[in-house]
């Protein structure tokens, strides 16, 4: 059982960093692909072919190696280019969630009110 026990240990510890740690390169693709080249259409930065998306990567890479969070660059983006940028805007509107349920509860009570009628 000691043995078992100085395994699992062992094996937390060495797995521990990948799970607190998070590279560069990593944070990079993630930032990359959740923002929208503004040349070409529907392309995110990490798929884009243009000049600009080099340039913004560029950027991206600088702010990721100054040391800024997510947040901030993500914000950064958001405030030069507006919402459009962002590949995930659910994120930061709940209206996007709240209008389709609303609506669906709408027609489920139509469509019960008219069934109960019959």
């Amino acid at each position: 059982m000691k043995k078992y026990v100085s395994l699992f240990l062992l094996l937390f510890l060495l797995g521990l960093p990948s799970i607190v740690y998070e590279d560069n390169d990593s944070r990079y693709e993630k930032l990359s692909k959740s923002l929208l080249c503004p040349v070409c259409q529907g392309e995110t930065l990490f798929d884009s072919p243009s000049e600009y998306a080099d340039d913004m990567r560029g950027v991206l890479k600088e702010q990721i190696a100054n040391g800024l969070s997510d947040e901030q660059i993500m914000s950064y983006w958001t405030l030069r280019f507006g919402e459009r940028i962002n590949t995930n805007p659910q994120d930061t509107n709940p209206f996007l969630l709240l209008i389709p349920i609303f609506f669906g509860a709408l027609f489920a009570y139509i469509f019960y009110k008219k069934v109960s009628n019959d």
